[in-house]
């Protein structure tokens, strides 16, 4: 299949500035106010959150070439950082850059270009800056086991709010299933014990049953990071990834203003078969409850999948990290919900007081028992 390019959309760095009609200023995408707003006279200015343009597009991604003819893009402007790689959209009028990635801050030259599948939506920030410290000062301290003075020592070290690239996959599933449900019931079997003795136990035995039939599922919205710079992170991702989907609407550079944002380091194909391994993985499991019984052997499940669509979107994430008696540690804050998910040290005291009250336990228990 061949990609066909479309016409050459307006530049980005025309598009991204957004002068204050009261200053002059650039205005930025308030999380607080849902409006663009100047930092400079304090002026706002509404941005449609409309629905209109969140189309899905037919998935065919079995080909040699990645990008699709009838995906629409756009030409963006990215910055490289020279230290690990990670891309990101940058506005140009931005002197320097700290990665949000490896920390590092390096002087913005002139984007390189780079024609990508273009975003369908954006699920615009409603966390900002100091809710994201405020969720930071909450979470960070309500673990049992952390060291009690960690809320007041942990110092926020870096924290960036950039839209993380996705993509969202739909697709019909239909299967057919064939399998054996076990049902255990008991037999009494008579047996000599320790000491020499003829006593009656209950053995457990399986009766076995062939069974099969049919399972479908509409799956919506099965969302993958396309993000291979937070693949490292990705159990970490995905505690906070749980976004309310009815809030996106149609993609708009301007709520990126003031804002940093990843291009996708993941393409279609990858992740679109990382997709469909989990809606194959989904099934297996529906499947698995309906064949039923208190254990199995020999379930086979062959799944097809069809009207497989999918979008590309901007998801909103704090990507942080905090510094405790000089160690680093990173965590994130779901951008539109205010979730929190990372790493927390521990304090060795409180660890060594939960295994000795766990041993303590385990010693009254065995000396009430040997008292009976």
């Amino acid at each position: 299949m061949r990609f066909h390019r479309p016409m050459t959309p307006p530049d980005l760095t025309d598009v991204l500035k957004a002068p204050c009609r009261s200053c002059g200023a650039q205005l930025h995408f308030s999380a607080d106010k849902q409006k663009l707003a100047c930092a400079h006279c304090g002026n706002t200015e509404d941005i449609p959150f409309a629905k209109t343009k969140l189309v899905e597009n037919p998935l065919t991604y079995r080909f040699e070439n990645q990008q699709l003819s009838s995906a629409p893009t756009e030409e963006k402007r990215l910055f490289t950082c020279g230290n690990c790689g990670a891309k990101t959209q940058v506005n140009l009028d931005t002197p320097t850059i700290t990665c949000a990635f490896c920390g590092s801050r390096n002087v913005n030259p002139d984007a390189q270009k780079t024609r990508l599948i273009e975003p369908a939506g954006v699920l615009p920030f409603r966390i900002s800056r100091a809710g994201a410290t405020e969720r930071f000062k909450s979470w960070v301290g309500s673990d049992w086991l952390a060291p009690s003075d960690l809320k007041a020592g942990a110092m926020l070290d870096q924290l960036h709010g950039i839209y993380i690239p996705y993509w969202t996959f739909d697709a019909q599933a239909a299967s057919d299933w064939a399998g054996q449900a076990g049902y255990y019931y008991y037999v009494p079997v008579e047996v000599r014990d320790a000491n020499g003795r003829v006593v009656t136990q209950q053995q457990r035995r399986v009766r076995w049953e062939y069974r099969s039939g049919s399972h479908s599922a509409f799956y919506d919205d099965v969302l993958t990071m396309a993000s291979r710079q937070l693949s490292a992170q990705e159990g970490t991702v995905q505690e906070v990834s749980r976004y309310e989907m009815n809030d996106v609407v149609d993609y708009d550079p301007r709520f990126l203003l003031g804002w940093e944002a990843e291009v996708y380091s993941i393409d279609l194909t990858e992740s679109a078969q990382k997709a469909e391994a989990l809606i194959r993985d989904r099934e297996m499991n529906a499947c698995s409850a309906e064949l039923g019984g208190d254990t199995q052997q020999g379930l086979q499940v062959d799944t097809r999948l069809t009207n497989q669509t999918f979008k590309h979107l901007l998801l909103p994430l704090w990507i942080c990290a905090y510094t405790y008696n000089g160690k680093l540690y990173r965590f994130m804050v779901n951008g539109q919900t205010g979730q929190v998910a990372g790493q927390r040290p521990k304090s060795a005291w409180k660890i060594a007081l939960l295994i000795g009250g766990f041993i303590l336990l385990v010693a009254l228990i065995y000396w009430f028992t040997q008292k009976r």
